[in-house]
């Protein structure tokens, strides 16, 4: 941090350059008479003034930055109309060092919770979400009492913000949001309970998928309803990312995944069948209602074939396989289903594999509502390669510890215990290796 003040640099930067303070306030674009108040009286300088100050001396923009917060903010009494621009200039600056600072000494002054949530949901939608993520944390420290809905939309913004591909800290933000997810109001709870129930899919808590996936149709299906009745019809209301039909065939798809978990396939076939022919009863003849009926027309028959699969029907490994294939974006997670089977009932599938080795590696896919969920495309994955490796391995194939050291490395760095745990079973049961550098790769991987 600088010694001199601001005022007593911008002072000797006019003395050694021999400028007069009129010459200098015209570089900077600041009234002649509003710069001599700011130098001689020692006025706080605004956001636009700092920042046409700093040009005119040919500084970095943020070049007074932790002196501004000490002069202007810390050592003065906090004012919104410098505070607010010097909030979002930090954040566009990557300045969040000052963001902290600003923000340490405005959490006992419950005034500033609706302030810094509005530049916070600001920054939020302009992508700046690591200063977005201070303010909503500072918000919910300053209204940790008031049991508001703001205080639940600053807890899912953070739960949003914090999901990443490590499971391990999407449990903890999962479990610090979910107590307040039913403070939101109804429409933003069914996206929240979504991204609650996908972590908890990519953590294969399933009994806990099948609560959330309940309680997501129960809201949907209510205000279904509701947006149905006339006078609904002609009011303003906030509606969700996705029209309240979807949330329910989602359920009900997230709850036969949970039945195909518990070996339940008969159950699974049952709810697969609660996703299909929505077109029947939606009341909806736009084309987004069109383009969800018939993904969910797709996943339905999928999954029916899948869990007729599971259950024994071997036969219909063909159909099965020729059904994925004409969809390219769900060829690797029927791949994975694919193996799974071959492993249970030993089935040979080594033509299928061949045919499908370009959706192997790991990449991100697409449905007809965007991105598959990454967490849970990662979780898939691991668990892939360990059934793969388990698969070649039983058929005495010599990629087959490879395969299990890269799905063990992959759980690993995800922190998928789960699939950890799986693959650790896997290794087990095959000890007969006979590459040293194999060992050694395994045991740095398992003892890192």
């Amino acid at each position: 941090m600088q010694t001199n003040t601001i005022q007593a640099e911008i002072l000797q930067y006019i003395q050694d350059h021999k400028l007069t303070q009129s010459e200098f306030s015209t570089r900077a674009n600041i009234n002649s008479g509003s710069f001599s108040r700011l130098i001689n009286h020692n006025k706080p300088f605004s956001m636009s003034q700092l920042d046409g100050i700093t040009k005119a001396m040919g500084l970095k923009e943020d070049y007074f930055y932790s002196q501004y917060v000490e002069e202007c903010i810390t050592l003065t009494a906090p004012d919104w109309r410098r505070l607010r621009p010097f909030l979002i200039r930090c954040a566009e600056l990557g300045r969040l060092d000052c963001i902290e600072l600003i923000l340490s000494n405005l959490l006992d002054n419950t005034n500033y919770g609706s302030l810094l949530f509005i530049v916070a949901e600001e920054l939020f939608h302009t992508q700046y979400k690591e200063a977005a993520k201070l303010l909503y944390e500072s918000v919910s420290v300053i209204e940790k009492y008031q049991h508001s809905e703001r205080l639940a939309q600053c807890q899912y913004r953070l739960f949003s913000l914090s999901l990443s591909d490590n499971l391990a800290l999407n449990l903890r933000a999962a479990t610090r949001f979910e107590p307040y997810a039913n403070r939101l109001e109804e429409t933003d709870q069914l996206e929240a309970v979504k991204h609650l129930a996908h972590v908890y899919v990519s953590l294969q808590e399933w009994h806990k998928v099948d609560t959330l996936s309940e309680e997501m149709y129960r809201l949907a299906s209510i205000q279904y309803e509701l947006s149905l009745h006339p006078k609904r019809k002609t009011l303003e209301y906030k509606k969700p990312v996705r029209p309240f039909y979807f949330y329910m065939l989602y359920a009900r798809l997230l709850q036969a995944a949970a039945y195909e978990q518990y070996e339940d396939y008969e159950k699974a076939i049952e709810y697969a069948k609660l996703y299909a022919n929505a077109e029947e009863w939606i009341y909806d003849s736009s084309e987004e209602a069109e383009v969800i009926t018939i993904q969910f027309n797709e996943y339905s028959t999928a999954n029916q074939l899948l869990y007729r699969l599971l259950a024994g029907n071997i036969n219909i490994l063909s159909d099965y396989v020729e059904y994925i294939a004409s969809k390219p974006d769900e060829v690797f997670s029927g791949l994975c289903h694919i193996v799974k089977v071959a492993n249970k009932f030993d089935i040979n599938i080594d033509d299928i594999l061949e045919r499908f080795q370009e959706h192997i590696p790991y990449k991100t896919y697409n449905s007809a509502f965007g991105e598959y969920n990454k967490p849970i495309k990662a979780e898939e994955y691991a668990s892939f390669l360990t059934e793969l490796g388990k698969y070649y391995l039983h058929h005495r194939r010599s990629q087959g510890v490879d395969t299990l050291l890269e799905g063990l490395e992959f759980a690993e760095n995800i922190s998928s215990d789960s699939n950890t745990i799986k693959c650790l079973k896997v290794f087990s049961q095959h000890r007969d290796w006979e590459d040293e550098d194999k060992r050694k790769r395994f045991n740095r991987i398992n003892y890192s």
